[in-house]
């Protein structure tokens, strides 16, 4: 005999179905339902714990670095005595700018004048500036061409 005809020949026999052919209740249908949301928020709480705390060891592990480094700068500081410093008198002169890499013979001359300024302010103030990099600023579509900025437009515009 066949096994599937079988099987149907005991269903049979048990009352038509699996469940002995009656319906779930409503109660039943709300006890399931409730129970897979609150497996859900519970699965989902779990994770916002992990990831709660994975960023508590990470802040923790970054701030250790911090701190070690700190310390290291401050053991390679020159060590103080408990007297004070005199007054200094004249503002200290201001740093050379930084070297840019395949600066033309007009971009050093930019560039000269910019530090002039900035060792000029340094002056008035009484504190010094650095100048770290000069950068020239984008104009126009941050760089892009009209059909690049067409193609950005039409890609990000409301349907």
């Amino acid at each position: 005999m066949n096994l599937s005809l079988m099987a149907n020949h005991l269903l049979m026999l048990a009352g038509g179905s699996i469940d002995g052919g009656r319906r779930p209740t409503t109660e039943e249908y709300l006890g399931v339902t409730f129970a897979g949301l609150g497996i859900v928020i519970a699965a989902l709480a779990l994770l916002v714990l992990i990831i709660f705390c994975f960023g508590k060891i990470f802040d923790a592990l970054d701030g250790a670095a911090q701190r070690k480094q700190a310390r290291a700068a401050a053991d390679k500081a020159p060590k103080t005595s408990g007297k004070t410093a005199p007054a200094r008198t004249a503002p200290a002169p201001a740093p050379a700018p930084a070297p840019v890499a395949a600066a033309t013979e007009d971009d050093d001359e930019v560039i000269a004048v910019i530090s002039a300024v900035v060792a000029m302010m340094s002056e008035a103030d009484g504190t010094t500036y650095r100048v770290k990099s000069v950068k020239p600023v984008q104009t126009g579509f941050g760089g892009r061409s009209a059909w690049a900025m067409d193609g950005r437009r039409s890609n990000v515009s409301p349907f």
